[in-house]
């Protein structure tokens, strides 16, 4: 079970996070050591930031693990089938339709015939 986590991927991931996890841990105790010297509120609340970006890097963390130990994403999805486009048929002339004209359209016809090979 631990095995994928063990790998090179893995194993750099987790120094980076431990490595965020400290400094944002550092940070906010330093802006709280800031705030009991100065007394100011607003370095409170950068306390708080600070470890509240570390709280969502330890949420984001089980989450990559959590999507990494669910069964449905190690399945592959089937492949969608190939579109394939129609072939355009041309309409049958009318009776009385010009010969020039009907020509023409035979000519397309033509065309359009051999583009499908």
């Amino acid at each position: 079970m631990l095995k994928p986590f063990l790998t090179p991927r893995w194993l750099g991931l987790h120094a980076l996070f431990v490595a965020a996890l400290a400094g944002l841990g550092w940070l906010g105790w330093w802006q709280l050591e800031s705030a009991r010297a100065q007394g100011d509120w607003q370095n409170y609340g950068y306390a708080l930031q600070w470890w509240l970006f570390g709280g969502f890097a330890v949420f984001l963390w089980v989450k990559l693990i959590f999507d990494e130990l669910d069964p449905k994403d190690a399945e592959e999805p089937a492949p969608a089938p190939p579109v394939v486009p129609r072939p355009v048929v041309p309409a049958a002339a009318p009776e009385d339709e010009d010969e020039e004209l009907a020509a023409y359209n035979r000519h397309l016809a033509w065309l359009a015939e051999r583009s499908d090979r």
